[in-house]
């Protein structure tokens, strides 16, 4: 199949980045004579979430073929499938499978937190560094998530996404992992599960590390990889609840300059200019006039380190950095050609039994659940967002009847589909349908 049908086929089916960051998957693969090795991403380095491996488990031949067509078409010489040697069921499962394609890899990678990083994982599969303020595409690579590929997969066939493996984890009765349409109320997954386990819960969106605290109106995205259910004060949730003026104010109260945060910082260890420990140095002034020396926040991928493990004192250069770079403008970015790892950078990685505890998670560390295809709910909302800002517009309105994968919205780079066939209910920042 030629890239071009398999870009639209893919865009038509609104398949975005699946792993969280919800990137439009046919900017992706509009790449041709800029990569020779495709990454399939299975690594889910993020603690207690399950959903690449059960996708992994329960489609990889389908995942394996998007991508023995994607590397056709794009003409690549290699496809390399990044999981955690831990994940032994998984591991033998894709040997056998892996035994029908040839030119495809298997990486094992380590039990280390943040091993999913892309930047981190082109570096473990090719030993390349993609330069400072640059894309795995820089150095040849496309990285893609694995349930990504699946929806690829689908698209290839003519299905769009309407589903998705997530899972549910943290503070409930019963773990699980279980393919829910998108859409899906945080309340369905929430008694699929058995309820919260602690009074006063609050929810993550994403995961620990990576993700945002939401409400119990959230509902499942395209990108929702997980929702974690934890008690307020768990690290991560109090996190979210501390106002930015007032981290800055005690930033520059109780920062002592320590280095930790830089030293574990996982792009400083590849080399990049990033050194949080700088910035929080003007942390209380950095965000109202930021300077070009702060370039270096551009740098920063908000993986969590600095803020949730590195520092003694739990204040937050993620979030600070987040919103330098919100303000900065895009100019302040110093490429940087070459970039060679730290030293120790083998020796760095962040052992995940030394997240959880950090994180005040061990307990949860239990047995998840493979639930399988969960029924429709009776209610969908259908989330307008598009990635980089702005909202799709609508294609339907309110009373008007649905089927399942019909287009409900169009935006800029992403598609929207219905996904389960009903009535439309309400068109505001999400298209929400009710079945009959």
């Amino acid at each position: 199949m030629e890239i071009q049908s398999i870009i639209e086929k893919v865009r038509e089916a609104g398949v975005v980045g699946a792993g969280g960051a919800g990137f439009p998957t046919w900017r992706k693969l509009d790449c041709r004579g800029r990569a020779d090795t495709l990454i399939l991403n299975g690594a889910e380095c993020e603690p207690l979430l399950y959903a690449d491996y059960h996708c992994l488990l329960n489609e990889g031949e389908k995942i394996l073929e998007a991508a023995a067509a994607v590397r056709d078409a794009l003409g690549l010489r290699s496809v390399v499938v990044g999981v955690k040697k831990k994940r032994q069921a998984l591991v033998a499962h894709l040997e056998r499978l892996l035994a029908g394609y040839p030119g495809f890899e298997l990486l094992g990678l380590s039990d280390v937190y943040p091993s999913g990083d892309e930047h981190l994982l082109a570096y473990a599969a090719t030993g390349r560094v993609v330069p400072q303020g640059g894309i795995p595409l820089d150095i040849g690579v496309l990285v893609q998530n694995v349930q990504t590929l699946a929806h690829v997969g689908d698209a290839l066939e003519g299905r769009p996404v309407t589903r998705r493996f997530v899972t549910m984890a943290g503070a409930v009765a019963r773990p699980l992992t279980a393919e829910a349409p998108v859409g899906t109320p945080l309340a369905t997954l929430m008694e699929a599960a058995g309820g919260p386990t602690c009074p006063d819960p609050r929810f993550l969106a994403g995961g620990v590390m990576m993700g945002a605290l939401v409400g119990e109106e959230f509902a499942v995205q395209k990108t929702t990889s997980g929702i974690l259910v934890l008690p307020p004060d768990n690290p991560a949730v109090r996190e979210w609840n501390s106002s930015l003026a007032r981290e800055a104010r005690v930033s520059k109260s109780v920062c002592d300059q320590c280095f930790t945060c830089t030293e574990l910082c996982p792009r400083y260890l590849l080399g990049h200019d990033i050194q949080p420990h700088l910035l929080m140095r003007r942390a209380e002034t950095v965000l109202e006039r930021p300077g070009e020396a702060d370039h270096i926040a551009w740098y920063c991928c908000e993986c969590g380190v600095c803020s949730l493990i590195a520092c003694p004192v739990r204040i937050t250069p993620r979030r600070l950095i987040a919103e330098m770079k919100r303000r900065m403008p895009p100019p302040h970015k110093k490429p940087k050609p070459e970039c060679v790892p730290h030293p120790d950078y083998d020796r760095k990685g962040l052992p995940m039994a030394y997240v959880l505890k950090r994180l005040d998670l061990e307990a949860y560390d239990t047995e998840n659940r493979f639930l399988g295809p969960l029924p429709a709910p009776e209610r969908v909302r259908v989330c307008r967002e598009e990635f980089g800002g702005g909202q799709a517009e609508p294609l339907v309105q309110a009373g008007q009847r649905v089927i399942s994968g019909e287009p409900v919205a169009q935006g800029k780079h992403t598609r929207h589909h219905a996904p389960i066939g009903g009535r439309v209910t309400a068109v505001d920042g999400a298209i929400e349908i009710s079945a009959d």
